[in-house]
């Protein structure tokens, strides 16, 4: 017996077996919406009257589970009562399924996130596919949000409160492996017997047969079972998240939540995600979400004509650091690739980069050891131009000099089809010039991955003088692929992130100069929110590294600065950062890689002025203004059309406060009029640097901001909690 609704069906067999097989429609992915609750309510009616045996709950999308809620439906309410209305009926219907008096599966493979969890630990039984596509977790506090459908009550009960705040604190998701060892489902099933499997769970609960849970150690017990054991888990995260809690509301939010979740109290997870909801960084981190899915279409970049090439073999030239994870990015996206260096020594080397990579990488569960070997099968090292001959994309990645880079493209263009996209890897060097002399110049295009590969999201995609919208479209569609954000930038000096970025690093050091101790300046970085200071950026960057690009960087300031003899005369000492062990700071192998403290001699005694009216010391502007301004310079000089994709960027590539939205969004809450005022006085006290632009000053005189209308409507767009 079967039965059809909108968005999900309703089978009955001759066992007994009930399955609800959810697939929502005109939705890539699974998430629950009014309707979609609507259908599940209508169901539960008939479980209810006539319960069956079992009721198994499916996905029929083959990108997962469930993606989560939708929060653009939730946050279109006007109100925190409207809100809780929501997140109460949420409440009840999933309530409802796990008080249905017969065992009760869900299904899982893929996504299962946020609203999809919920749903899933109100059911009596989970299992899971053991996929690299499989990934359980609350992530709603990425969005500035907490758990609101019984999430903060039910995971802590399934897992243990310890392992819950992990999980619901830090947004971190577990793969189905990770998720049997901690109880949260009954079982990791291989994707080979997959659905035999799962039939013969569904038999053993038809014939009664129990399931045995993870056995935990008495301190476990004692932590995550007992109120004094409670007590001193809720009280640690607390004092933990003393300092984050000013700038991310939602966790000390959640941990309230979580506290009177352990006394099956769902009150309070309402009443603290109806706040939140409505607060300054939940609207950034969400328009912040909004804007990755809106960078990751083709047509935010390119016409709605344009045909991006198919890549079905790649290739990187270099077996570098960056070439090897470039390398190893393409070839566990099911991107066939081939590392070539100059010898057989240089890309052995890289290979084994790659396979200490992805090995590492399964052993987190990332993937599966099966899906490793496949992986690490699809590179093909080589030291000669032969095996490249029918590639459909280059990516060059070798030493960051125009000579060499030059070179590599000629040699290309003179074995590869004119159908070959190029793209180099650069950070700095016009990619105009790259592709001067070689034929096809419209194919050639950069391609600029951010340092770790494996970790940064962001891409930037730069668009030559020549290149053609092909080629664009297919780099886009390539980073897409790969699980990145593409933001298309025009070639000009540093491009987008590196060029904003380097006047924050710039003043940095002028202030340490200037005698502003250099562990106050990161300290006040860290307060405005950023994820480290700019000093201790500096060493983790490389001091010599950092002092090429000061040179390349600095003539943009229109002033002389001290930055790059400062950081070249370092270099040339050995000072070059963490991977010395010595640059601004010191760093011992026994502090896991943190600065254990200053090490350069200059100690600095200036004191740090307290925060004013705009809630910033003058350090913090001192630091964040050069960045406003230069971010309004790359918007005037057409960098990028829009500020949004700014904001992203920088976001993304550097971390800048994502609960401020972004240089630019940050102006606008500080009041352009107030940022100009304070420029044009630290114009008179600091240096012409920090003369406002044109842009700011019209900007601000006409009392427009740079993000007039904000995106909340996003009427194509879904974001999932």
């Amino acid at each position: 017996m079967s039965q059809d609704y909108n968005h999900l069906r309703l089978e009955r067999d001759s066992r007994g077996v009930a399955t609800v097989t959810f697939d929502v429609a005109e939705s890539p992915v699974n998430v629950f919406n009014s309707a979609v609750m609507h259908d599940l309510q209508d169901v539960l009616m008939l479980l209810e009257a006539e319960s069956p045996r079992v009721v198994v709950f499916r996905s029929g999308k083959a990108s997962g589970f469930f993606a989560g809620a939708d929060v653009r439906q939730i946050r279109s309410l006007s109100t925190e009562d409207e809100v809780r209305a929501v997140l109460l009926a949420g409440q009840e219907i999933f309530s409802r399924i796990e008080q249905l008096p017969c065992p009760t599966i869900a299904v899982i493979h893929g996504v299962c996130l946020g609203g999809g969890l919920e749903f899933a630990l109100a059911c009596k039984h989970r299992i899971a596919r053991d996929d690299a596509s499989t990934k359980l977790g609350l992530p709603e506090v990425m969005l500035g949000l907490i758990p609101g459908w019984g999430g903060t009550m039910r995971l802590p009960r399934q897992v243990g409160l310890r392992q819950a705040l992990r999980m619901i604190l830090e947004g971190s998701s577990l793969s189905a492996a990770k998720a049997a060892r901690a109880g949260l489902v009954d079982r990791a099933l291989t994707p080979a017997t997959f659905e035999s499997e799962v039939e013969q769970f569904i038999a053993d609960r038809l014939a009664g047969r129990t399931v045995r849970s993870p056995s935990r150690s008495l301190t476990g017990m004692f932590l995550d079972a007992t109120w004094p054991g409670r007590a001193i888990v809720l009280a640690t995260a607390r004092k933990k998240l003393a300092k984050r809690g000013e700038h991310y509301p939602a966790l000390p939010a959640a941990l309230r939540a979580i506290e009177a979740g352990t006394l099956g109290n769902l009150a309070t997870e309402r009443d603290e995600f109806a706040k939140l909801i409505f607060s300054p960084t939940a609207r950034n981190l969400i328009d912040l979400f909004f804007l990755r899915e809106k960078a990751r279409k083709l047509s935010t970049w390119v016409g709605a004509e344009t045909e991006p090439h198919k890549v079905k073999q790649a290739a990187v030239i270099g077996a570098g650091v960056m070439g090897a994870g470039i390398a190893q990015l393409l070839a566990i996206n099911k991107v066939p690739v081939i590392l070539k260096d100059l010898t057989a020594e240089i890309v052995a080397g890289g290979m084994e980069k790659i396979k200490t990579l992805t090995t590492e990488a399964a052993k987190k569960g990332a993937f599966t050891a099966a899906e490793a070997d496949a992986a690490l099968a699809r590179v093909t090292p080589a030291h000669e131009w032969e095996p490249l001959k029918n590639v459909d994309l280059v990516i060059e990645a070798v030493v960051e000099r125009e000579e060499v880079k030059r070179t590599v493209f000629r040699e290309l263009a003179e074995r590869l089809s004119s159908d070959a996209v190029f793209a180099s890897n650069t950070s700095a060097l016009s990619v105009s010039r790259l592709a001067e002399g070689v034929p096809h110049s419209d194919r050639v295009a950069g391609l600029h991955f951010f340092n770790p590969v494996h970790r940064m999201q962001l891409v930037e995609v730069v668009r030559g003088r020549e290149t053609d919208d092909a080629a664009i479209g297919t780099l886009v569609e390539l980073v897409r692929k790969l699980g990145k954000v593409p933001v298309v930038v025009a070639d000009s000096p540093g491009f987008l992130v590196n060029r904003i970025l380097f006047p924050y690093m710039d003043e940095a050091v002028r202030l340490v100069c200037e005698g502003v101790p250099g562990e106050d300046v990161d300290r006040e970085a860290v307060r405005f929110g950023m994820p480290m200071g700019p000093l201790e950026l500096l060493d983790q960057v490389g001091l010599d590294v950092a002092a090429d690009v000061a040179g390349s960087l600095g003539a943009l300031s229109g002033e002389d600065s001290p930055t790059p003899g400062k950081l070249a005369s370092m270099a040339r000492g050995g000072w070059v950062g963490k991977k010395a062990g010595k640059g601004f700071y010191e760093y011992r192998n026994d502090h896991k890689g943190k600065p254990t403290h200053w090490a350069i001699p200059e100690k600095g005694s200036k004191s740090v002025a307290p925060s004013d009216r705009s809630g910033l010391s003058n350090i913090q502007k001192r630091l964040v203004y050069p960045m406003i301004n230069e971010a309004a310079k790359c918007l005037e000089a057409n960098v990028v059309s829009q500020a949004w994709a700014i904001d992203l960027a920088m976001v993304l590539g550097t971390g800048f406060a994502p609960f401020r939205g972004g240089p630019l969004r940050t102006a606008d809450a500080l009041g352009l009029a107030n940022v100009v005022r304070d420029m044009t006085d630290l114009n008179k006290t600091a240096g012409i640097r920090f003369e406002p632009c044109p842009l700011l000053r019209d900007r601000a005189a006409q009392g427009r901001c740079f993000h007039e209308e904000r995106q909340t409507q996003h009427e194509h767009e879904e974001v999932h909690a």
